[in-house]
């Protein structure tokens, strides 16, 4: 089997993988919210929250420390 081959076979059965992995959790959330019959308001909000405290937390790991050699920050590497 080529190289060309084994990628594109690679990259497809990770596609698989994450899209099984979104279904889950689309299905367990889904789920979730038909058990608390929240407003859509509600949880379009909670989600919002959800996203904030998640990029938070992103954001101060990668600006709380100071560049490794090569590390790239602002769009060229220190």
């Amino acid at each position: 089997m080529k190289t060309k081959d084994l990628m594109e076979q690679f990259e497809k059965t990770y596609r698989d993988e994450k899209l099984k992995e979104a279904e889950t959790l689309h299905n367990a959330v889904a789920e979730l919210l038909s058990e608390h019959k929240a407003e859509i308001q509600t949880v379009l909000y909670v989600l919002e929250m959800i996203r904030f405290e998640l990029l938070e937390e992103r954001y101060r790991s990668i600006f709380a420390t100071e560049p490794k050699p090569g590390e790239i920050r602002f769009g060229k590497p220190q």
